[in-house]
C-alpha cells in the first residue's frame, strides 16, 4: 500500500514538471493548479535538504534550489530510493 502512494507522489511531481516543460499556467484551471501546488508540497523536504548541505563554492554553482528540474528530479530520485527500500525483503 505504501509503495503504491510513493509511485502515485513519483507521478505528481511528474506531472509538475510536465506543467512547467509546456509551460503552462499554474492558475489555468483547478487541475492544474492542483498538481502544481500538491507537487511543490511534496518536493519540500527535496528542497529543504538542498539547502542545508554543506556545498563547497564551485558545487553551489551547479545546483539551483529554486530550480524546478533539478528540485523535481531530486525529489522524483529520492521517493524511487524510498520505494526500492520498501520493497527489500518481500517476495
Amino acid at each position: 500500500m505504501l509503495r503504491t502512494i510513493l509511485i502515485l507522489v513519483i507521478v505528481v511531481i511528474m506531472l509538475h514538471l510536465l506543467i512547467v516543460f509546456i509551460g503552462a499556467d499554474p492558475s489555468q484551471n483547478g487541475l492544474t493548479s492542483g498538481v502544481v501546488s500538491l507537487a511543490e508540497l511534496l518536493e519540500t523536504p527535496t528542497r529543504v535538504l538542498i539547502n542545508y548541505l554543506p556545498l563547497s563554492a564551485e558545487q553551489q554553482q551547479s545546483v539551483d534550489s529554486r530550480a524546478p528540474y533539478f528540485v523535481g528530479f531530486a525529489a522524483i530520485g529520492g521517493y524511487f530510493v524510498l520505494f526500492l527500500l520498501l520493497g527489500i525483503g518481500r517476495r
